[in-house]
Formats: structure tokens, sequence, C-alpha cells
């Protein structure tokens, strides 16, 4: 039995799509405030394990709604090479078209995701405002490689965009018999994506300042008015909106040095995870490093050939010869500096023709919390966090809220001062309590760290 036939198959049966489907149950979500100690078994990774469970499940039902009108649908423009769309459909009640990619074996699977992506950037030029709702990714493949099950969980976490796989089965090689079963990470395949994400160490820092300006900056023993904190403020969403138009992950905030002090008292801070230390620290897990060991691996011992081992199939002396990780990891931050000087720049525009006096620098987020005169003798104002970072605040947040409503205060490991407030909307972007969040995501087990390590 070919792909072709399984394609075939199909869309013959198309009028009977939902019969196809194999009923499935799935798996219990985590609960946090299920009892008074259930808050401290709350971690990133069972988070997104829940965050993923909703999303396919709301997936998963709708698709059972999936309408086909097309079958090897070439899409192609004049003097374009051919590619071609298996399958293609709407879902009821959903907006969009869904793109259906098969895959019988595991040799094939590997390429599914080019030719999805290839086949969505085609209907991007023809539907130029698309939003990523607006295509339903389905891929039908066994699932058995690693990176096709990696990367179904990568679009979901950093692309945010609707993908569901089904398992395809079928007995004695006989066509009618096929059936799809839905294929559900594991909480094992979600630690494997994630573990090595957080870390205060993968958190880069750009740091751009400038000089007072007139109504911006509040006098020697006074502080800022709220006018002027509003407007800071307002930068930050600026710059919070060029991050999630770029992918970055990590958070953005403005802040003001005392006036006293003889600096340059304006600053915007932008932090975001750097993907290639990500890379370095994902590789050194899988050779068996401890995640709470990853510091004492430097950045420039990792060759880019042990984090991508095929390239030294044509190319192995050039990069032997070079770092080029080495090289990525340093020139990331270049990402963020962009976003910036842009913002800065384009906010203290003015129709007078005034230049202001600027500075930058950069360093990661663990070293910028030890620098007194940068992080804490200043006034910090709102942040705003975006991308994986903005999500998990929330849903962080919001299970802090579910706890304190049954359980009260007391026994929360990190808001047992009772020091919160009313509502979720004057939470989200306080400093004190985002900061919070971040110690936990770094280490979720921080406060009892000394003693597991005794025990080790």
């Amino acid at each position: 039995m070919t792909e072709h036939e399984i394609q075939k198959y199909i869309w013959e049966n198309k009028d009977e799509w939902e019969d196809l489907i194999i009923e499935y149950e799935f798996p219990e979500e985590y609960r946090f405030n299920e009892n008074e100690e259930s808050i401290y078994s709350l971690t990133p990774d069972k988070l997104i394990y829940n965050e993923l469970l909703k999303r396919l499940k709301k997936t998963y039902d709708s698709l059972y709604g999936l309408r086909l009108f097309g079958c090897e649908v070439p899409l192609k423009k004049d003097g374009d090479s051919t590619i071609r769309a298996d399958l293609m459909g709407v879902i009821e009640g959903n907006s969009g078209i869904a793109l259906i990619e098969l895959k019988k074996s595991a040799q094939t699977e590997r390429q599914a995701y080019t030719e999805l992506l290839a086949y969505a950037s085609h209907l991007h030029s023809i539907f130029p405002t698309f939003s990523k709702d607006d295509i339903t990714f389905v891929l039908i493949s066994p699932m058995e490689e690693r990176i096709v099950r990696e990367a179904t969980i990568f679009s979901f976490l950093f692309d945010e965009k609707p993908v569901f796989a089904y398992i395809p089965t079928w007995t004695d090689n006989d066509v009618k018999t096929l059936k799809l079963t839905p294929w559900i990470p594991t909480e094992e395949d979600i630690i494997h994506v994630t573990q090595s994400i957080f870390s205060q160490k993968n958190f880069e820092i750009f740091k751009v300042t400038w000089d007072k300006i007139d109504d911006w900056n509040a006098e020697k023993g006074e502080n800022p008015s709220e006018y002027m904190i509003e407007r800071m403020n307002s930068i930050t969403s600026y710059a919070a909106q060029l991050m999630e138009s770029k992918g970055v992950h990590g958070f953005v905030y403005t802040s003001q040095a005392y006036p006293e002090l003889p600096f340059l008292p304006n600053a915007l801070i932008v932090a975001g995870i750097n993907p290639f230390k990500i890379a370095k620290d994902n590789y050194l897990i899988k050779e068996g490093l401890s995640p709470y060991k990853l510091d004492s691996v430097s950045d420039d011992s990792i060759n880019i050939l042990q984090i991508i081992p095929e390239l030294a199939n044509k190319a192995k002396k050039v990069n032997e010869e070079n770092c080029y990780l080495y090289d990525l990891i340093t020139t990331w931050t270049n990402t963020i500096t962009g976003i910036a000087f842009e913002t800065v720049n384009l906010m203290t525009s003015n129709d007078d023709n005034q230049n202001f006096e600027k500075g930058w620098g950069g360093m990661t987020w663990e070293q910028y919390q030890t620098k007194m005169l940068e992080d804490a003798l200043c006034f910090n104002f709102n942040v705003r966090a975006t991308g994986l970072i903005r999500k998990l605040f929330v849903d962080y947040t919001r299970e802090d809220y579910k706890y304190l409503t049954k359980y009260g205060y007391e026994n929360h490991p990190s808001l047992s001062h009772g020091d919160i407030p009313t509502f979720i909307v004057d939470y989200l972007n306080e400093q004190h309590y985002f900061r919070n969040f971040l110690q936990r995501l770094f280490d979720p087990y921080h406060e009892i760290r000394d003693d597991l390590e005794d025990y080790e």
C-alpha cells in the first residue's frame, strides 16, 4: 500500500472522514489546587503539558468537522516548480484552511514539515494577511522520528501554530481498514524540549540609556510622577510589540535612575532567550550533564558539529577550524540590540530637532541582577513578557489565583505574605511578581535546592 493509495482512499471517502478517526481519551491535566501541597508541584513542563493537552483536545474535537475540498493540489505560480498539497479542507466553525500532509513511513516523515511550510508560504502569497490561526496543519504520519515529534511540539510552543498529528494504522495492508489515531506527546517529550530553556544565563540583556529630558524625569529628592511613569510604560509596550513580531521570547521594561545619581537616567532593558545557548545546553543534557551543572561548560567549548553532526558529511574541516556556534551565541544579542535602539530612537524623536546622549551595554540576566547601580538604585517600571515567557507567566498567575481562592495564602510557596492585588489585571505587569515568577521558572525547587543538593 502506497501513500498515494492512502491519499486516494481518504479523498474518495471524504464524506466519512470522521469515521476514520479513532476515539481517544486524553490524559488528565495536572491540577495544582487539588490539595494544599499541590502548588509545590507546579513546574513549567507540567504547565506546558497542560496547555498542549487543552489545545490538542480543542483541535481534535474540531477536526471531526473537517470537510475536504482538495486532493493533490498543485500550489504553484507560473515558472515555479510544482509543490503539491496532499489534501486541503476547511473545518466547520473555524476560520481558515486545513493543510493535510500524508507520510506513510519514518523514512519519509522527516520531509513533512518542509512540505507543509512550503504550502503555507504559498497560501500566504495568495491570502497576504493570513494569521497563524488561519492555517491548521494536519500531519498523518507514524511519528517515529524524534525530530518530527519535537518539531510538532515546537510549532505549538514557540510559533503557536495549530498543528495536529494522526498515526495511520491498517490491517493486512488493506487500505479499507485505515484508521487514524491521535498522537499526543508525553510529559517526557515536553521535558526533553524545555529543560534546557529556563536558565538565567540564557537570558541576554541589552540596555540603552539616554539623557534627562524636560518633563520626563523627576527632580532631585522627588519620585517620578504618574505622567512620567505612564510615558515610560508606553515605551515598554512598543518594545514588547516589536519583540512579539520578531518572535523573541523574553521580557522588557523601562527604568529611571534615582535623580541624585550622575548617570544617564532613562533606560530601556530588553531581555531575550538566546536560542543558540539553548542548543548548547540541550546537547549537554542529552550527553548526561545535570541541568544544574550547565554553567560549568563555557560557550566556546562546544562545536557546531556536535549540535548538527550532519555537517560533517561535506563540511567537517571548515567547522573544526572555526567556532561557528560560539559566533552564533555571541552575535544573537544583535537581535535585541536592534529592538532596543529602534524603540528608543523612535520614542525620543521630536519636532524640535533635539538629540540626546545615549549609553548602552549587554550582559546576562543573571549578571545584571548583581549590579546595584543598574538594577537597584532606580525606579523599575512595568514589565511586559513576550512569547513563551508571557504565556507561562499568565499560566503561573492563573494557577496561583486558583490556589489562593481555595486555600488562602498561608501555605503558598512564594505568596504567603498575602500582598497581592484582588484582580489579575493589576498583577501581570508588576516587577515584584514577575521577578518572583522568574525565580520559580528558573528553578521550581529553589526554596529547597540546598536540601536537595545535600541529599544528592
